[in-house]
């Protein structure tokens, strides 16, 4: 699948593929600024229905990219990134996650643009039996048709075969990193905690315990709920504080969430810094993993994580003695949650420690090695 349109005499016009818009919004957002401020030209290609579309620097196309293995929707979507590529002309195109890299592996080469991928976490060496082999074929098959990919951790570089390894590579830092200015606790005064945490209607004694993500199996969410409702019983003062939302694609039980003592749900917020600054511990039970932003974003603020061992949590754990690996059970993640919950308030600070720490999650890491990539 070659096309033999050429590349339009352009030397810094930038293509990201990325399947939902907020994830790009999340992640991505702050790199086509960057880039815009660097005179670069750049075009999202991501599937914006059903969410608020923000004004944004760079040129969005809508592109129908399914969130799951839908062949004829994938193979449309592969289509449609072709003429796109050729309507626009990039120098390089970069597709984020499996699903975006299929979608732009299945699109046609265009003479004179690279192509390139990253793996947000690969999905075959979650997987088992014949779901494992499809997930390997396929994201095999992106890494053979794009002319470079990455990975962010070990674990699923060794777990691609030895003849693919050679247009893979591990990507330099950690994931995306995060804005390590903006997720400093040393930005919220004690009133502004106070405020919130009034609001929110948090006694200023209570341990506060905080969860981001969508409220499904894999992130750990029946879990956490089931570990607080029982710490609850046991003590009064402790608070829940939800940032998420279900998802119908990986459905659980919320029935009860709203009449949950001691349980603020307060939807997906676009800023969760106000919540991690009045918050003492985040609890992450998550199964499967890349790189968890919201766990760099809780450790720039110098808060404690409560983990299962999975990819990306390994990496970030030792990086961090905040990130505090548990077996995965519910005995353990309550056990240490008790022990949190009993010990001395944690406060969010600055030490040296957390200082060194953000200089490693700093998303401009994140941002000068895309440079680099791209300028090749």
């Amino acid at each position: 699948m070659q096309s033999t349109t050429n590349n339009a005499i352009v030397t810094k016009r930038l293509l990201i593929v990325v399947p939902i818009y907020a994830s790009y919004r999340a992640f991505l957002k702050g790199l086509s600024a960057w880039l815009v401020d660097r005179d670069w030209e750049v075009h999202v290609a991501t599937n914006l229905s059903g969410g608020k579309v923000e004004s944004d620097v760079a040129t969005l196309h809508d592109i129908a990219i399914p969130r799951g293995a839908n062949p004829l929707m994938l193979l449309q979507a592969g289509r449609s990134l072709t003429k796109l590529i050729q309507q626009i002309q990039p120098t390089v195109v970069h597709a984020h996650f499996s699903v975006g890299m299929l979608c732009l592996a299945l699109a046609n080469q265009v003479i004179g643009i690279r192509r390139l991928g990253t793996f947000q976490g690969m999905r075959f060496p979650m997987t088992t039996g014949v779901t494992r082999y499809f997930f390997m074929l396929a994201e095999c098959f992106s890494i053979l048709r794009l002319d470079k990919s990455w990975v962010l951790t070990a674990d699923d570089y060794d777990a691609v075969p030895r003849f693919i390894q050679q247009k893979l590579a591990i990507q330099k830092g950690y994931g995306f990193g995060c804005d390590v200015e903006h997720f400093n606790h040393a930005r919220f005064s004690d009133s502004d905690k106070a405020q919130l945490r009034s609001e929110l209607g948090i006694p200023s004694d209570h341990h506060v315990f905080i969860f981001i993500g969508r409220f499904t199996d894999f992130k750990g969410f029946p879990l956490a709920i089931k570990a607080f409702k029982k710490l609850r019983e046991e003590r009064n003062d402790v608070h829940f504080i939800l940032l998420g939302e279900p998802d119908p694609q990986h459905p659980t039980d919320t029935s009860d969430l709203n009449s949950l003592e001691s349980v603020s749900h307060v939807g997906w917020q676009d800023d969760p810094a106000p919540y991690f600054a009045i918050s003492n511990t985040m609890l992450f039970p998550s199964k499967r993993e890349g790189m968890p932003v919201c766990v760099m974003e809780a450790l720039s603020m110098g808060m404690p994580v409560l983990a299962f061992s999975t990819r990306g949590v390994n990496e970030l754990a030792q990086l961090s003695t905040l990130v505090v690996l548990i077996p995965p059970s519910f005995v353990d993640l309550l056990a240490e949650m008790r022990n949190r919950a009993s010990g001395d308030m944690y406060e969010l600070n600055d030490h040296e420690g957390v200082t060194c720490l953000r200089n490693h999650l700093s998303r401009k890491e994140y941002y000068d090695f895309m440079l680099t990539e791209i300028r090749e």
